[in-house]
């Protein structure tokens, strides 16, 4: 959170684009409890594993909650926000998972916040946005990815701050 804390204050500062992702993986309460909390740990690692590949060497890629990850997209262009969230999302759909148990398919659930306009915006309004729009990604069918949309509230949550998109697949 810190580190968020540091990148928006400097995004701003400098006024160049910063993206943030937020990760959660599809079902992993099923894998949990059907294949055991030893091959959810492995999937949690290989999620790590395979969004770290995905990013540049001066992203951030940090877990943020249980099977939740964060990401950090710094002097990016918001144009090209959607094309490598969708990279990123397929890092660990498109392959899967070797575990102790056998190879599992593990899809994830996006929202991204993509902005050159940080006024105004807390860290805390910044994340309630793009959690909105992760949850509007599962509400839709999950392995997809939802935008927020600047300037409106965190506290619309479902009712129109959000766009997603299904997978381009």
């Amino acid at each position: 959170m810190e580190l968020l804390g540091r990148e928006i204050s400097r995004s701003k500062r400098e006024r160049v684009p910063t993206a943030i992702l937020l990760c959660d993986i599809d079902h992993f309460k099923s894998i949990n409890d059907t294949r055991g909390h030893l091959v959810g740990d492995e999937v949690s690692q290989e999620a790590a594993r395979r969004l770290l590949l995905s990013v540049r060497s001066y992203d951030y890629v940090g877990r943020y909650g249980g099977e939740e990850f964060l990401i950090i997209l710094n002097n990016y262009d918001p144009a090209s926000a959607p094309r490598r969230a969708e990279e990123i999302r397929k890092a660990l759909s498109d392959h899967p998972v070797e575990s102790s148990s056998g190879p599992l398919l593990v899809t994830m659930s996006m929202g991204v916040h993509r902005t050159e306009n940080w006024v105004g915006q807390s860290v805390e309004e910044l994340l309630q946005q793009v959690d909105s729009a992760m949850y509007a990604a599962k509400a839709a069918g999950r392995n997809r990815i939802s935008f927020t949309k600047p300037g409106v509230s965190p506290d619309a949550k479902h009712a129109g701050s959000t766009e997603t998109v299904r997978s381009l697949r």
